[in-house]
């Protein structure tokens, strides 16, 4: 959680820190057919000034007043971004690129990537680079105030049934298209207000209970076990099966550790994960995710701290995150066995949470669902 609370606290300040525009009187409407909404006035004026259709698309609401990150501000929303009167007047971006991340369990954590030379730019405020195409666009367009920092470096992501270079930054998504036309730029925008849209309408017709339909067998058994399984929502992106994980128990709970795929897979795929699930009835609750970025040769195997007898320390993975959050120490205590045993694990994107499967053998074993920290919902440990 406290990464959570860190990695929003570090993005507000960026946004307080962008340059923002100043809002414009316009009050005449522009209207369109394509969707049946409206845009005017500042927003209108932004719209039009800063690249219209191509970089924000059609409006998708109306204007209407919203809580965004504790403040009650105007906005409408369109196709590829959210603008946001704020109260002083001023107009900018909304953070969806960030935001889309959070809400796929892809929450952006510190990069650190080693210096790089060529047509590249280094971002110490979020430790990732911008490059070639993507760095001339972000220059071009707007920089800062358009798009914020990068948040994760290029990788390959499904877009629509096909695979792209994609980079995402605080306020938006850049997808590199090297099937357009020539002279055109090969960076796109991608639709993150749609995406982010669609996962805060919970009645939208998107299709609860009918997307479930898209889980495994093993999994939408262990949902429907839950307490309040609609809170979670619909499963997004594809659910890898088959990776390696492990689990070791503490005094007052467990970790969980998986490996996604290497493989492109739809929607990309998690880093190496951590979990932490505490025991506490009726309430368990969790701490994470936390990624795995330990290294044999660069960090310890274990803490610098001795256990008492009869207790044992976590180790590699498990180590690193228990030594470097004292909030985990403290709530998970020491462990009670020496070594996390190794299962064969699966995981499954909620639009509100996180589902992880353990088996046990080639049994169904225990899944563990995780409610999204930005949404409160549940922790639950189930069996299928």
């Amino acid at each position: 959680m406290q990464r959570f609370l860190l990695a929003t606290l570090m993005l507000v300040t960026l946004t307080l820190t962008s340059l923002a525009t100043p809002a414009s009187a316009q009050t005449e409407q522009r209207c369109f057919a394509e969707t049946g909404f409206c845009i005017s006035g500042p927003i209108r004026a932004y719209w039009e000034r800063n690249g219209g259709l191509a970089v924000f698309g059609f409006p998708i609401t109306e204007q209407r007043v919203e809580r965004v990150e504790d403040r009650t501000i105007t906005v409408q929303w369109f196709e590829r971004d959210r603008l946001e009167i704020q109260a002083d007047g001023t107009l900018t971006a909304g953070r969806l690129g960030a935001r889309v991340l959070e809400l796929q369990w892809r929450p952006w954590q510190m990069g650190n990537e080693p210096p790089r030379t060529g047509t590249c730019r280094f971002f110490a405020e979020t430790g990732y680079h911008a490059c070639d195409a993507f760095l001339r666009y972000w220059e071009r367009n707007g920089g800062l105030e358009r798009f914020g920092y990068p948040l994760t470096p290029v990788f390959e992501e499904q877009i629509e049934g096909r695979v792209y270079q994609v980079q995402y930054f605080e306020r938006r998504r850049m997808e590199l298209h090297p099937d357009l036309p020539p002279g055109a730029s090969s960076v796109l925008l991608g639709l993150l207000g749609n995406a982010v849209l669609k996962e805060l309408i919970p009645s939208s017709p998107w299709a609860y209970p009918q997307c479930l339909e898209n889980m495994s067998a093993a999994m939408r058994l262990a949902h429907q076990r839950l307490p309040a399984p609609e809170v979670l929502g619909c499963p997004q992106l594809y659910a890898p099966s088959g990776m390696p994980g492990s689990i070791q128990h503490f005094e007052r709970g467990e970790m969980i550790w998986f490996q996604p795929p290497s493989i492109v897979i739809p929607g990309g795929v998690l880093p190496r994960t951590i979990m932490v699930y505490l025991d506490g009835e009726p309430h368990p609750r969790f701490l994470g995710p936390f990624f795995d970025y330990w290294e044999a040769g660069r960090d310890p195997e274990r803490p610098a701290t001795t256990p008492p007898p009869g207790f044992y320390a976590p180790v590699r993975g498990f180590a690193k995150v228990w030594s470097e959050h004292p909030e985990v120490a403290q709530a998970l205590g020491w462990a009670i066995e020496p070594e996390p045993q190794m299962r064969k694990a699966e995981y499954q994107i909620m639009a509100r949470g996180l589902l992880v499967r353990l088996y046990e053998g080639e049994q169904l074993g225990t899944v563990y669902a995780f409610g999204n920290p930005t949404i409160p919902t549940q922790v639950r440990k189930v069996a299928p």
